[in-house]
């Protein structure tokens, strides 16, 4: 009975919605995007999110979370505070599809797409690279790293400054001074990289066609066409991810976490 009443609420609904935009006309606005849930409050908690940089809308975000300033959580990730607060970092970035749950990550932390952090403890300019699982207890001193596809025992401790690999994970060698200014360097280009998500990622759907519109306005605003006109129009040149990236140096950043 109950399953029966919702799909006629439903049917009305999309009746009433199709109506309004009848009675829009032209000045209709129809959502093509889902509208994605990235916070969600667990045992009276709620996740804090002010200072991060970038929160992807197909992210997750559960219970007790605290997102430090310049911290990101990238697209399709998971990060639960359940049995104890989830702490993120300054400029510390959890990658695409990667899991954080009940852990404590340092700063300029870089975990990588599909890692999984199970109550652990990251410490500061640590690199975890992509499809790492590290259990439950286990830690990373400052400027430690993991390679790619590691597995973290439980209740492990990686010293600080080793690198560590395989499975289970083992040291198989030393993290230079170098190697760490480059974690940093690193966090430092995924937090100016995040700022350009989060201003495109958030847009309404309307802005976004109105922009490609504008960009591919702009290819036919060639120098001959531009000379045929009888006043400049003083038209700017709507940036570019290159511009960006070149702006923020990343071309000349060697360093590639493991």
């Amino acid at each position: 009975m109950w399953y029966a009443i919702g799909t006629a609420v439903r049917s009305l609904g999309k009746a009433i919605d199709s109506f309004g935009v009848e009675v829009q006309g032209d000045g209709a606005t129809i959502d093509k995007l889902p509208i994605p849930t990235t916070a969600v409050k667990l045992g009276g908690k709620a996740p804090s999110v002010k200072a991060a940089s970038f929160v992807a809308p197909s992210a997750n975000l559960v219970g007790a979370v605290t997102m430090g300033d310049g911290a990101s959580a990238w697209y399709g990730s998971m990060i639960t505070g359940s049995g104890s607060t989830v702490e993120i970092g300054e400029l510390s970035s959890v990658g695409d599809r990667a899991v954080v749950v009940d852990s404590v990550v340092g700063k300029c932390v870089h975990i990588g797409a599909g890692a999984i952090i199970k109550s652990a403890k990251l410490g500061d300019e640590c690199s975890v690279g992509m499809g790492c699982v590290v259990g439950k207890g286990a830690s990373l001193g400052s400027g430690a790293a993991l390679a790619a596809g590691s597995i973290v025992k439980p209740g492990t401790a990686v010293p600080a400054n080793q690198l560590w690999g395989g499975n289970p994970a083992a040291k198989i060698g030393d993290v230079s001074a170098d190697s760490v200014a480059g974690v940093v360097r690193t966090a430092q280009v995924t937090h100016e990289l995040a700022k350009i998500h989060m201003a495109e990622a958030w847009k309404d759907y309307a802005v976004m066609e109105e922009e490609a519109a504008d960009y591919k306005r702009e290819k036919g605003r060639t120098v001959e066409y531009m000379e045929e006109l009888r006043e400049d129009p003083k038209w700017l040149p709507l940036p570019t991810l290159g511009e960006n990236l070149a702006k923020m140096g990343i071309h000349s950043n060697t360093y590639t976490p493991p």
